[in-house]
């Protein structure tokens, strides 16, 4: 299976969402790096414990080199120590870097990482029947009207979700 990391934001708004039974049925092997585990906060990391031990969400330490995550500090100084961990893991394995923060999108597509947000996670849960429709619309709702009102998911794709998913 095609290695996803996640972001904590991914992960956080999924949470909050009271989706994880879904999102981990996607048919990838979920990874995150320790950087972005200390990142959540213990509430989210209790929510996400039943997932590392049926191994659905894989907690990596650290395999990247400080040399490395410099670098691309000085090429993106607004990214964190644990984006820039996430982007070289992701790198290395060459999987995919599942984030909807802008500047680290910018900086996974300059280095050739396939990277995907929000937006693709609801696809892919709808595309495979994990979730109906009008669920989707009302959770994508529900995440731009109160969970992260400021994620700023592309308009034009949101609203033809929106519309597509209430027929």
């Amino acid at each position: 299976m095609k290695i996803v990391v996640n972001d904590a934001n991914i992960l956080i708004d999924f949470c909050k969402l009271d989706m994880l039974d879904a999102f981990f049925q996607l048919q990838y092997d979920f990874h995150v790096v320790d950087d972005v585990w200390e990142e959540l906060n213990s509430q989210h990391q209790i929510q996400l414990q039943s997932y590392i031990q049926s191994q659905r969400l894989v907690v990596v330490a650290d395999t990247v080199e400080i040399t490395d995550i410099l670098q691309i500090k000085e090429e993106k100084y607004q990214l964190s120590i644990p984006d820039c961990t996430a982007l070289l893991y992701a790198k290395q394995q060459k999987s995919i870097l599942l984030t909807s923060d802008k500047n680290l999108r910018t900086t996974a597509s300059l280095h050739k990482i396939e990277v995907h947000g929000h937006l693709w996670v609801f696809n892919e849960l709808v595309n495979t029947g994990l979730i109906a429709k009008t669920m989707a619309a009302e959770k994508l709702h529900k995440l731009t009207a109160e969970i992260n009102p400021k994620l700023g998911l592309p308009k034009t794709e949101f609203e033809i979700r929106i519309k597509d998913w209430n027929k």
